[in-house]
């Protein structure tokens, strides 16, 4: 069996005496690495006369041209051309009322009631030259539809 190690059972070595650097060693260091680095221009080579421009001049002068060209492209671009719609429009208003409004409320055209909310309020007598149905049949109507909100009944 081997037995325990114990690290004070064991007598040190004695340690030499190092050397003193030599004198202003540590004060020159720093000077002699710097010394070795590459030295770089303390300018960057600018071509022309933005040599002659500081470079926050420079930067605003490079920001003012981005903006420029930016606004001329706009501004060169101009307004986009309004197409007449005459020939829509004057092709839907050959299409009498009474017609347009049954296609409408077909099943295949998927018209909803704000849909033709929309229609009637534009057109408020729109529905008078097919639509007879006196006051009570609206009413009755209109009661049984389902509301979601008690607010509005």
């Amino acid at each position: 069996m081997k037995t325990a190690f114990k690290l004070d059972a064991h007598p040190r070595r004695p340690r030499p005496l190092l050397s003193e650097p030599p004198a202003g060693y540590f004060d020159k260091l720093p000077t002699q690495i710097m010394a070795r680095l590459p030295q770089a221009d303390t300018r960057p080579a600018v071509p022309g006369w933005l040599a002659w421009l500081t470079p926050a001049l420079r930067t605003s002068l490079a920001s003012v041209a981005v903006l420029g060209g930016f606004a001329a492209s706009f501004y060169m671009s101009g307004t986009p051309r309004l197409v007449p719609a005459t020939a829509a429009t004057a092709s839907l208003d050959a299409v009498p009322r009474t017609e347009l409004v049954g296609y409408l409320l077909t099943s295949g055209a998927r018209v909803e009631n704000s849909d033709l909310a929309v229609l009637t309020a534009a057109h408020p007598n729109i529905a008078k030259g097919f639509l007879h149905a006196s006051t009570e049949e609206l009413n009755d109507v209109l009661d049984a539809q389902p509301a979601e909100d008690l607010n509005y009944l």
